[in-house]
This record gives structure tokens, C-alpha cells and sequence, in this order.
């Protein structure tokens, strides 16, 4: 068999397990309403019935801490772009917070060594940060900068897929509703 009959083949199992209708609208543009980092959790991609399996992913043993940044300073972003291994996709997250406390030498330690951040959004949807294949092969880059007032962390992780959701640990810092957009009141 030549290769567009294996991949004509791919496709199809694809479509049958995977029914995506990419014409449907997405009503509820979420912000990002607060963010958790964990040192150690063991993870598990999702199987059978989720609606993503693979990309999505089950928490255990997590001992993820709330961990403040300014709402308005948290930014995601992925992108990706083919390759001859094949379609990599490059995640960063940045936070910015307030760092002018006397604990300020321990916090940053801390947002330094993060293995998974849970990021909480609006809709009441957790992502993932920093699991990059089936299995996490190295924790995030990161990337440091600080004033006398105020810190930056940025985070950066290269993955085979799209991030994914998380059913999390979640202990928020700040309630679902809050930053609200008016999309979410579709």
C-alpha cells in the first residue's frame, strides 16, 4: 500500500473517534481567572470517553499551591508551525505579581522550580501547562525578571500537542466569574 491510502485510512479512524465540527461557533471566550503551580504530580492522559483523550489529562498526587499574579498581567499563547518530525507546538505563559514582601527571595524559588501550572479560565475550565508528550520529558524553561516592585515569570514548553484540559486541584485565589467579559454572558 502506498502512503495516501494508510493516511486516507488515518483519517478516517480519525473522523469516527474524533467527531469535530469545525463550522460550529465558540460561544465563550474565556479569560484566565487564576493559576496554580505544582512541584511534583504524577499525570495520566485521559482514555475512553473523554472528549479529547490523550490531549486532556488526569491529576494524581497533586500538591498544587494557589500562587497570586496579577489577573490582568497572565498571558497564554501557543503556536507551531511543521517540521519534518512533525507539528510541535511551542506554549508560554507569562505572569507578572507584586514581589516587594519579605518573603520575596522564597516565592521566587518556588515560581522557579514549577514541574505543571493548572491554569483556571472563566468558564470553569482548567488547562494544563507543562506536560509536552504522553509522559512530562522535562519541566518548562523559564525565564526571570524583577523590579524592586514587581516580578515576571515566564514559562516555556515545547509539546507534540495542542495544551489540554485538566481536571486540576483546584484551590482558587479568585472566583470563576472574575475577570468577566461580556461573551461569557451569551
Amino acid at each position: 500500500m502506498n502512503y495516501k491510502i494508510h493516511i486516507a485510512y488515518i483519517f478516517v479512524y480519525l473522523k469516527k473517534i474524533i467527531p469535530v465540527d469545525l463550522q460550529t461557533k465558540v460561544l465563550v471566550l474565556p479569560n484566565i481567572c487564576g493559576i496554580e503551580i505544582d512541584l511534583s504530580a504524577t499525570l495520566l492522559p485521559t482514555s475512553g470517553t473523554s472528549m479529547q483523550s490523550f490531549y486532556n489529562t488526569v491529576v494524581q498526587n497533586s500538591a498544587a499551591v494557589a500562587a497570586y499574579a496579577t489577573p490582568s498581567k497572565i498571558r497564554f499563547s501557543e503556536s507551531g508551525k511543521e517540521t519534518r518530525a512533525g507539528h510541535p507546538v511551542t506554549q508560554v505563559l507569562s505572569l507578572q505579581f507584586p514581589l516587594s514582601d519579605p518573603l520575596r527571595a522564597l516565592r521566587v524559588k518556588d515560581y522557579l522550580k514549577v514541574k505543571y501550572i493548572y491554569i483556571r479560565l472563566s468558564s470553569n475550565m482548567v488547562f494544563l501547562f507543562g506536560r509536552n508528550d504522553f509522559q512530562q520529558n522535562s519541566a518548562p524553561a523559564v525565564e526571570y525578571k524583577s523590579t524592586e516592585k514587581t516580578a515576571q515569570v515566564i514559562y516555556t514548553c515545547k509539546s507534540w500537542f495542542p495544551i489540554g484540559f485538566t481536571n486540576g486541584s483546584w484551590d482558587s485565589n479568585l472566583p470563576g466569574e472574575f475577570p468577566l467579559n461580556f461573551f461569557n454572558l451569551l
